[in-house]
């Protein structure tokens, strides 16, 4: 079972509402504690990739590429924090290295703050 992933609505709801954000040119990090009720001690994440991306093909392309990324979410990310990562547009055609290199840059900002 995936205990890493982010995918009930009030979680989601959580992290919107009471975090903060961080924007790249592939993707926007939202981020915030995690609520009190959540008693895993490894960052989690969830994947929001909207109709903006493109279609349902191009989105699921995206969401995939995002799950690809979750070792670097494990080791860079802060436990006790919640992270929601929104694909844009450019997360398609951007190669992979850099998108790894792009979210670990991030969430090594967001380490120091």
């Amino acid at each position: 079972m995936n205990t890493y992933l982010i995918k009930n609505k009030e979680d989601f709801a959580h992290v919107f509402r009471n975090g903060s954000f961080l924007n790249c040119s592939s993707f926007t990090i939202n981020y915030a504690k995690k609520s009190k009720a959540v008693n895993i001690n490894l960052p989690r994440f969830g994947i929001v990739a909207s109709k903006k991306v493109g279609n349902a093909v191009q989105r699921n392309f995206a969401k995939r590429r995002i799950k690809a990324l979750k070792n670097i979410f494990l080791n860079c990310g802060k436990n006790e924090l919640d992270y929601i990562l929104v694909a844009k547009k450019n997360l398609l055609n951007e190669n992979f290295k850099i998108l790894s290199s792009q979210l670990e840059q991030t969430l090594n900002k967001i380490k120091k703050s």
